[in-house]
């Protein structure tokens, strides 16, 4: 029944917009039967006529509907808001200033008095009328609904916030501060008198709520606390508010009642982390210093740090600029050596002069670390370097200081660029060790708006000299990207290595930096091989620390190891279980080999896509979402100059014979790759005559090819990287990816040729069980042995040798200062401090020395092609044998701390270059996966017939006519099986996004925060425009 059709106005429309009088004159001349069901009337949301009429806060119509007693009160809409909830929600029509007027408060009186209830939101995981009340900071309505139900305030919602939690959110559109720590004052002193039984409290309470007096004879219900843990957890969260207002009166009732302020409450901070962060001074001393709080000072309670973004009350009251708490904190025992979710010490993460000026006061002896951030360029002898020193020089003068009158300073100041000269021990070499003052650095990282974390905004933004306080200082990669920027902009840095006049440039080492990420290792390890199955946001700092520290590519590549390394535990633990259960009752496991192969393919699918999800968090938590890869240039590329047709830009493009140049380049590899694979193959084929029956010359020949392959390998990897010069790349990243894929094919074909012959041409399972298992064995070993024993072997020789050769060096080099040392008193100070600064000097040049002389960084093509090769076995060669994944692991692990270790003690520091995801290898492992489903299969027909037909309960012993026919069925399973496993594949891409929904929510706050500053900007920017327009005009 259609009662209003002949109306353009409905009976919710017309709730909705307050029309009584409408809904008067159509509801009058009704039956009490179609009153009834026109106010049953409900839309898609399940909402009718009362909850509109509340939502938009008509409180004629709500009284209207409630006299007519045709609508249940507490009817809820399909999300299970009833018209109470909903007028909480909102309460207005149009104009959110009307709230002001009480009108929420009035119409939730109106419901309550005629009976609308609370009792379904007495429950967490949603959000009750409390939380929304305390959101828009009403406080009658507040009062009332405790007055109502008072245990409303102990429930969280879906996102672990208490009603008052809401109440101090920033970003309201109806923002009223001092109105929002109203209700924030009585909610606190409502759980004080209510729940801890404060007779101050109680009293106080009774005054304010005279007014509620009409409400008293409503049946009110008692909560019942579940555990006294739900309890502490209130009460800590109430301390943390109070502390925000530093409220001893509030404070110190929670205190007696053993509620700790250095126990975490919400996001994971505690009272005195709030009492910092809202400079409250009293209220920092008073949990310091004070008897009452002298029960919950434990040792070290001073250095607890947050969980949601881990830092301690320093780093908090460093990043505020509130000095004197700072004072406070140092005093009473903070450690300022303790690193925050930025990887900052205390002291090191403000730009604030009257920050910086406290840490001179508190740590008089701090001189700046030369080798912090130091980069070394090593050019030849110095009386070669003239062009170089040019170029050094071209830079200083384009970057001087000027005073006020604009002249520049005295010599020794004007540079904002230094270069430090150092003769090498054997006088070959020159060092320039290159350093950037914090002027300069501002003006480049503003010149180039790079993304730089802002401390009072919490988001990457552009960086800006004007607001340069609010941002944090540069990371090692905006060292080096500004030092670079420096440097490019003057000269090309490869064109010099390739003319010979710079031979070398690399960063320096930190021994305090590769110290702390050692620490984060040992404290983590366990959890960040737990982690990825936990399927939450990553907490772990050792990552974000060798990112910081090395550059994200180093960062990423370790993050995907030990990603790697724990999914390998899910096939590793049944494949062990199975192979060793195989030794015993063969028959009993022909029916598992082959589901667990085609889990195996269904295993790769999942890790790729949790691998996306992985990626993408790390990429947020490099900071590297918002940053651009730099393209460098090469040198030797050749091309000509063309106007581009769309933006009439000028560009440049490859010659028209650069098609016949990769041709040329490329046939030759083909060529040996051909060769290699064939003669290998060949090789064995003629060495397994030899000895046929014997095991042990069987398994040798096995070795033999497995270290052929290692070999052909190199010299084919060597090849490829030399005709990428005669290709004529234009950028870095273009020749890497054509390497990648080149080096990737050749391993591939020649790695797992002859496991493909025998698992799917000429089957033969003893065989391929016995190539799969040396293969992996014997590759694992040499990798181990050739990224980690034997470098740290070498190197321990080549720092032997450069200790006794710099003490010779230096011994000669001090007898000169030794000798003016005896001079009379008169200049005895004065030699000291010469002295002194003779010791400084040597021991950055024997640093300088040490890094020169250390190993080059692991290639990661190297090192990715060996894990994607190990992927590889592990995904198409299960079938072959159910212990790979377990030997896999177990050599990845020790990869794992030897690589690590290896980049703390021997390997030279890398440039720390932006590198947003692990690039083409993300393409190459979704291929693997496609080979893997197809292959697995085909193994399964071919090697493994006998367990396929033990599988589907076929017996073996049957005519020639009934294999073939079983052959036939088995082939037509294993195609709708693969079919079924990649349907299976894409079903996963579509259910598993690619981006977690943390991640996804940042990113929005972040672009929010960012569109909101923009325009803020403009606006100021048009104000200034305008005024200096009617300046002029006056």
């Amino acid at each position: 029944m259609n009662l209003f059709s002949h109306d353009e106005i409905n009976l919710l429309e017309a709730a909705q917009d307050g029309k009584l009088e409408f809904i008067n004159n159509q509801l009058t001349s009704l039956t009490s039967r179609q009153l009834q069901e026109a106010c049953k009337k409900s839309d898609y949301y399940g909402r009718n006529a009362l909850h509109y009429a509340a939502y938009r806060g008509h409180y004629s119509v709500v009284e209207y509907f409630l006299d007519l007693q045709s609508i249940n009160i507490n009817s809820q809409d399909n999300k299970g808001n009833t018209a109470l909830m909903l007028v909480c929600v909102r309460g207005y029509n149009s104009d959110i200033n009307t709230l002001r007027d009480g009108q929420k408060f009035d119409i939730c009186s109106l419901l309550i008095e005629r009976g609308a209830s609370v009792e379904y939101y007495k429950k967490s995981g949603i959000n009750n009328p409390l939380h929304w009340a305390c959101f828009f900071g009403d406080l009658k309505t507040a009062k009332l609904l405790m007055y109502l139900e008072p245990s409303l305030m102990l429930f969280t919602n879906n996102r672990d916030q208490f009603p008052i939690d809401l109440s101090l959110m920033t970003g309201k559109e109806l923002d009223d501060r001092e109105q929002d720590e109203k209700v924030l004052e009585y909610m606190i002193m409502k759980f004080l008198a209510q729940y801890l039984g404060s007779e101050e409290h109680k009293n106080k309470l009774e005054v304010s709520d005279k007014e509620y007096e009409t409400f008293r004879n409503l049946n009110k219900h008692k909560l019942n606390i579940k555990s006294t843990k739900q309890f502490k957890q209130v009460g800590l969260r109430y301390l943390f508010w109070a502390s925000t207002q530093g409220r001893l009166d509030l404070i110190k009732p929670l205190l007696n009642c053993k509620y700790s302020p250095f126990e975490p409450s919400y996001k994971g901070r505690n009272a005195l982390h709030a009492a910092v962060y809202h400079n409250k001074l009293e209220l920092v001393k008073f949990y310091l210093e004070s008897e009452e709080s002298r029960i919950f000072r434990d040792d070290n309670v001073i250095n607890i740090m947050t969980k949601d973004k881990p830092q301690t009350a320093l780093h908090i009251a460093v990043e505020r600029g509130h000095v004197e708490i700072a004072k406070i904190l140092i005093k009473k025992g903070a450690d300022p050596n303790y690193y925050n979710f930025r990887n900052h010490r205390a002291f090191d993460q403000s730009r604030l002069s009257e920050i910086k000026q406290l840490k001179k006061e508190l740590f008089p002896n701090d001189q700046d670390n030369n080798l912090r951030s130091g980069f070394i360029l090593v050019g030849q002898q110095k009386i070669k370097n003239e062009l170089l020193e040019q170029q050094f020089k071209n830079i200083q003068t384009k970057y001087r200081k000027k005073n006020e009158e604009g002249y520049y300073k005295g010599e020794k100041e004007q540079f904002k660029f230094k270069y430090y000269t150092q003769e090498s021990i054997d006088k070959e070499y020159t060092y320039y060790c290159l350093k950037v003052n914090e002027e300069l650095k501002n003006e480049i990282a503003d010149k180039n708006k790079m993304m730089i974390y802002n401390s009072r905004e919490g988001y990457l933004s552009p960086f800006k000299k004007e607001i340069q306080d609010q941002f944090e200082n540069f990371h090692h990669i905006h060292n080096q990207q500004i030092l670079l920027t420096l440097l490019y902009d003057e000269f090309d840095i490869e064109q010099f290595i390739d003319d010979g006049l710079l031979l070398e440039y690399y960063p320096l080492h930190d021994e305090n930096e590769k110290e702390l990420i050692i620490n984060f290792w040992k404290n983590e390890r366990i959890n960040i091989l737990y982690e990825p199955f936990q399927l939450k946001k990553s907490s772990s700092r050792t990552f974000s620390a060798l990112a910081t520290y090395f550059g994200p590519e180093v960062g990423m590549f370790f993050v995907f190891l030990c990603f790697f390394s724990t999914w390998l535990f899910l096939p590793a633990i049944p494949g062990l279980i199975i192979g060793v259960y195989s030794f015993f009752d063969k028959e009993a496991m022909l029916a598992v080999a082959p589901i667990y192969t085609l889990c195996m393919a269904v295993w790769a699918t999942i890790f790729f896509e949790f691998w996306k999800r992985k990626q993408s968090e790390t990429m947020y938590n490099f900071d590297m979402h918002v940053t651009k890869e730099q393209r460098r240039n090469i040198p030797q590329y050749k091309g000509s100059f063309i106007i581009e047709d769309v933006t009439h830009t000028i560009e440049i493009m490859d010659t028209r014979n650069v098609q016949w140049k990769y041709f040329k380049s490329n046939t030759p590899l083909v060529i040996l790759a051909l060769i290699f694979i064939a003669g290998q193959q060949t090789g064995y084929y003629y060495l397994k005559q030899v000895y046929e029956d014997d095991d042990f010359y069987q398994t040798l020949w096995v070795c033999i090819l497995a270290f052929t392959v290692l070999i052909t390998n190199e010299i084919f990897n060597y090849c490829a990287k030399h005709t990428l010069i005669y290709e004529n790349h234009q950028f870095q990243d273009e020749r890497e990816n054509v390497y990648i894929l080149k080096v990737f094919a050749f391993t591939f074909l020649n790695s797992f040729g002859r496991l493909f012959y025998r698992s799917i041409i000429r089957p033969d399972q003893e065989e391929l069980h016995l190539f799969s298992i040396s293969f992996t064995i014997i590759w694992s070993v040499v990798h181990l042995i050739r990224y980690f024993i034997y470098p740290w072997i070498s190197f321990s020789f080549i720092k032997l040798k450069f200790n006794w050769d710099f003490n010779r060096f230096k011994s000669q080099n001090n007898k000169q200062v030794n000798i003016q040392q005896k001079i009379g008193d008169t200049e005895t100070s004065g030699m000291n401090k010469s002295f002194d600064k003779v010791i400084s000097s040597q021991y950055l040049l024997q640093q300088i020395e040490l890094n020169k002389r250390m190993i080059d960084p692991p290639d990661h093509v190297e090192q990715f092609t060996y894990f994607m090769t190990q992927f590889c076995m592990v995904t198409m060669f299960g079938a072959g044998s159910q212990i790979i994944p377990i030997i896999t692991l177990f050599f990845n692990l020790l990869n794992i701390e030897g690589l690590l270790y290896g980049y703390r003690k021997f390997v030279k520091r890398p440039l720390a270059e932006p590198k947003k995801n692990i690039g083409v290898w993300n393409d190459i492992l979704q291929l693997i996966g496609y080979i893997g489903i197809v292959s697995n299969c085909l193994s399964i027909y071919q090697a493994n017939q006998e367990q396929l037909n033990y599988l589907i309960g076929a017996s073996n012993e049957t005519s020639n006519q009934d294999q073939t026919n079983l052959g036939l069925r088995n082939f037509l399973l294993l195609i709708v099986a693969e079919h079924i496993v990649i349907g299976i594949k894409f079903v996963i891409e579509a259910v598993i996004p690619d981006e977690p929904e943390w991640i996804e929510l940042v990113l929005k706050k972040e672009e929010y925060l960012s569109e909101k500053n923009k325009s803020a900007e403009q606006k100021y920017d048009q104000s200034i425009k305008t005024l200096e327009n009617k300046v002029k005009k006056d």
